[in-house]
């Protein structure tokens, strides 16, 4: 018996990005924490999901773990050389908890050797001495926007330095306001995690935007004023050597451009189409088939988020949860010439909520996990990705 569509116009959202990818940018809700840490189980290590698990501690007022998790989450970034992130997430931890003044400065510390991406913060950071870091840190603003928002419009005084922590912003450019004349860039970019904008240096400029920049995904920034910039590098002279560097970027757009879009790029690339066989029960004679969609295959299993769900869908995954001996499942990979099983467990399920919808999200262990399968699952998954997508490891 094969499900319904239900959920066609998610079915092909689902498709433009990874699991863990939704649920940061927002498309997909987890209101529960133990359906939540089942998801973290399912893709260990993984910063972006630790912080937005934080958040969820911190919205239900579980701040002494909301702080711990906002702290394993920063070393999470710090390992995976993203410098913004770890330091927001530290910001975080310690609006909630203040830490003495030994504990900033070991942090400082860490990074000062650790290996961070080549981002433009780190690119302001590399001259400054750990006052001078702190100083910035700690003039840093939190800015979070839903999808279709303006942050700045072309007309409007430049008054904000603006970095992107996470999700996708659309950067319009219009003919320069003063002289009416085309600006030497691409009409569109889009801005992505560690892009930076705001033209406010040199500081004795008026500058006036001359492009509108909107959301296109729910969006968290830290921005840092003018005004405030001003008063920092009057107290911190190095500082205003580090924002010439900066600044130096914004005069060469067509690096930005190129390597936003191929982040956007990566960001979007399509998951491997499967199908659940779920084993004859009860009066149903022959296997129940649910498709789903899924990127987000790692050694030992996979998360799927089902295509359409019917009434009776989760009442049988639980039942099946309950009996250890019934809780098998087949993952069907269908390929253009020949199509793949993996056996497996059920391990979790819950009901999520994406893009207004409900449906649900499923964690399946493989059976077999041994090194022959993991290569033959991954040489399949990377063959259909050329059509159907691409599979990320964590």
């Amino acid at each position: 018996m094969t499900q319904p569509r239900a959920f066609n116009h998610n079915s092909q959202l689902i498709r433009k990005k990874s699991i863990p990818e939704h649920i940061i940018d927002g498309s997909i809700g987890i209101d529960s924490i133990e359906a939540f840490g089942s998801i973290l189980k399912q893709f260990p290590n993984h910063p972006g999901l630790l912080r937005k698990y934080s958040d969820l501690l911190f919205r239900q007022d579980l701040l002494d773990l909301a702080a711990k998790s906002y702290g394993e989450a920063s070393q999470l970034f710090i390992e995976s050389g993203s410098l913004l992130q770890a330091l927001v997430c530290k910001k975080l931890q310690w609006l909630i908890k203040p830490p003495p003044n030994k504990e900033i400065y070991q942090f400082l510390s860490v990074l000062d050797h650790a290996g961070f991406n080549d981002t433009p913060l780190k690119l302001l950071f590399d001259s400054l001495s750990a006052k001078e870091k702190l100083a910035i840190i700690s003039s840093f603003v939190r800015v979070r926007q839903i999808a279709g928002k303006a942050i700045k419009k072309a007309g409007q005084r430049e008054t904000d330095l603006y970095f992107v922590v996470s999700g996708t912003l659309k950067d319009s450019i219009f003919p320069s306001l003063e002289t009416k004349q085309s600006v030497h860039r691409k009409a569109d970019i889009y801005l992505a995690t560690d892009d930076f904008f705001g033209n406010v240096y040199p500081f004795k400029k008026n500058h006036i935007s001359t492009s509108d920049i909107e959301t296109i995904t729910q969006v968290e920034l830290v921005k840092i004023s003018k005004q405030k910039l001003i008063k920092l590098c009057r107290y911190y002279p190095n500082i205003e050597r580090a924002l010439v560097q900066l600044f130096q970027v914004l005069s060469e757009p067509e690096k930005i451009t190129d390597s936003a879009t191929m982040r956007q790029a990566d960001r979007h690339q399509l998951p491997i189409k499967m199908v659940l066989e779920i084993p004859p029960v009860g009066n149903i004679k022959s296997p129940m088939l649910i498709e789903g969609y899924s990127s987000d295959i790692s050694i030992g299993g996979i998360c799927v988020v089902l295509n359409g769900k019917s009434k009776h869908v989760p009442d049988l995954l639980d039942d099946m949860l309950k009996d250890e001996d019934k809780n098998n499942v087949r993952i069907r990979f269908p390929g253009n010439t020949m199509e793949l099983k993996v056996a497996g467990n059920i391990v979790w399920h819950h009901q999520i909520h994406f893009n207004g919808n409900k449906t649900l999200a499923v964690g399946i262990q493989f059976e077999d996990d041994t090194p022959k399968m993991r290569g033959m699952l991954f040489m399949f998954a990377r063959s259909l990705g050329g059509h159907e997508g691409t599979v990320e490891s964590y």
